[in-house]
């Protein structure tokens, strides 16, 4: 994932380059996805899964919300600040926001509390992506 996230984002930023948008390849993006995810579904998705959509709780809909704005901002901003420094700010924020997340077990998270060995390692990784800029 790590490898594939490292090579779309910086292509829909080309996207937007040609287009002249980021809001437009944001479009582009999302309806690929959405076309893709379909096909997907058509051939290994269980059917009826589909009718269990209106038992998701309301709040949880905010996550293709922030896709849309997760996307949007990548794809603006990576042409100012070029991938690698992009992708040190986002993974410095997945560490940080993850501890928390998994402190408090919130999102229907496993609980896992912070402690002085995670803090530690998760200081050396963004110490390490701070070295490399």
């Amino acid at each position: 994932m790590g490898v594939t996230m490292s090579v779309y984002l910086p292509m829909n930023s080309s996207v937007a380059k040609y287009v002249g948008s980021a809001i437009t390849a944001n479009i582009v993006f999302f309806i690929v996805a959405l076309f893709t995810t379909i096909l997907i579904f058509g051939f290994l998705g269980e059917k009826e899964a589909i009718m269990k959509i209106g038992k998701i709780p309301p709040h949880l809909y905010l996550a293709g919300f922030i896709s849309a704005f997760m996307i949007l901002g990548t794809t603006f901003i990576i042409p100012h600040l070029g991938a690698r420094k992009f992708f040190i700010l986002l993974v410095t924020g997945q560490i940080v926001m993850a501890i928390v997340v998994s402190h408090f077990g919130a999102l229907e998270s496993p609980l896992d509390p912070i402690s002085l060995k995670k803090m530690l390692g998760a200081t050396l990784v963004i110490m390490g992506a701070v070295i490399s800029t």
